[in-house]
Formats: structure tokens, sequence, C-alpha cells
């Protein structure tokens, strides 16, 4: 938090004000609730344990929002840390929405995430604000939704934070095994929020819902594709999915958002 506060200190755009809400959960409460206190006309989240990388990082977000009133949902690409350890390093190029890439256009793309975006408050209110209840897939449900409602999604050009990756092996199969559990969690008590997310730059193609007979045939061909292609890291964390979601599947009660 501190790093993170010191480089919202340092940005060139200057009329803002700064919420920090903790002890809030899920996300979506949360940021409901900085959104209920906020003032301005725009809104911008940021993740606790992320650090814009540019001083110019929020002038560009709201300079992409002010230009174009069809864009409802501005992200800044998610990059690496310059100080990350090897382990982080190999997870960067194993998962592509660990480190995205940084453009030099407004361009439209599923890879914009609440880790550092920003909304006109006006949108957010009107789409229905965050989901309260669901601990997995906040970003796809807020991007589906945006969509839906005739905005863009996009990221901004020349915008980037770091972010911290996991950097072991535990953290890593932890968070996949929590993913796969709130996806289980999902699809047992509130099916119409699962939503697809997509790992290329371009998402023209891109099919935000897939049924579930579709999802379950497509992971093993996924776990055989990581194991084929030597990324050891993706095999483990897609196993690791796998047994967080038959684990939420088998135990997951309805109100309790935690495995």
């Amino acid at each position: 938090m501190p790093r993170l506060l010191e480089s919202v200190r340092a940005q060139t755009f200057r009329d803002f004000e700064t919420h920090i809400v903790e002890g809030v959960s899920p996300q979506g409460k949360a940021i409901n609730e900085g959104a209920r206190l906020a003032r301005g006309s725009i809104l911008i989240i940021l993740d606790d344990d992320s650090e814009l990388a540019d001083t110019t990082v929020f002038e560009t977000l709201v300079r992409v929002i002010d230009e174009d009133a069809s864009i409802g949902f501005a992200g800044a690409s998610i990059v690496t840390p310059p100080n990350a350890n090897a382990f982080q390093q190999r997870a960067a190029g194993q998962f592509p929405r660990f480190n995205t890439p940084v453009v030099d256009r407004v361009t439209d793309s599923d890879l914009a995430c609440h880790g550092c975006c920003a909304m006109p408050k006006a949108v957010f209110e009107a789409i229905g604000r965050e989901r309260e209840d669901i601990i997995r897939g906040l970003d796809p449900d807020l991007r589906v939704r945006m969509r839906n409602a005739g905005y863009r999604v996009v990221l901004a050009p020349n915008a980037w934070i770091y972010h911290p990756l996991p950097d072991s092996w535990h953290k890593l199969v932890r968070m996949f095994f929590r993913n796969g559990f709130g996806s289980a969690y999902a699809q047992k008590f509130q099916p119409d929020s699962v939503y697809e997310t997509h790992e290329a730059l371009d998402a023209a193609a891109f099919v935000p819902r897939r049924p579930l007979w579709y999802r379950a045939a497509r992971f093993p061909l996924r776990l055989v594709k990581a194991a084929a292609e030597g990324k050891a890291m993706r095999l483990v964390a897609y196993c690791a999915y796998g047994v967080g979601y038959v684990w939420g599947m088998l135990t997951a009660k309805k109100g309790s958002l935690a495995p």
C-alpha cells in the first residue's frame, strides 16, 4: 500500500480524491463502498498491491474517458514488476493475463481489468454497480454488462501498472485452487455470472459465454496442451483449479463466500 500511495501522489493529474476501503468483502462490495464515498465524475479503481508505473497513468485514463463517450471501462495494462523474481518472470511468460501488452492506441480488449481501470461514475451507476454476491469473476461480469449496455471496454494507450504475480509454487497453487472453488460456487448458485476470460489482446473474436459441457470438454485438452508445450506452471495451475472446482462443487454452501 505505501508504494501504491506514493505512485498515486506522483501523478501529473491532480484533481482527484483518494478513498481507501478496508475490511469490506467481497471485492464488489468494497468497490461499491468506495464509489459511494467518491464525489468525482470518474472512478479509478486500483488494487491495493499494485503500483502505477508512470506518472501519467491517471492523466491518460481520464483523457480516454473524456474524449470518447462510448467508452465505459478503460484499463491500464498489467506489466511484470521490474523487481520480479525468476518464478514470477516465468509465470509472466505462461499466463498472458499476468503480463498484458502495452498498447499505443485505444484498443478494445478483454484484458482490461480492475487492477487499474477508470469508468464514468454515471455509467457505473447506470449498469447496476458491482455485484456483491460473487467471489470470482468480477472482471468478466462487469465487462459483459458494460458491453451489453452499449459501452466499449478498452486498454488505454501507454498506460501500465505493476502488479505482483504469485512468487512461489505455494501461492500459485493457492490462487488457482481459490479460483476453481469460486468458479464452482458461481456455477452452483449464480450460473448467470459465469463468463469466459480471453488471453488474446484483440477482443473481436471473443465469445464471453460458453455452455458447461463445452468448458468441461475443453479442460482436459488444456492440460494436454500445457504438458505438450512444457508449461509446467500452467499445468500445475490448471490441476489446482480443477481440484478447487471439484471441492467447491462438493462443499460450497450458498452464502459462504470462501473455500
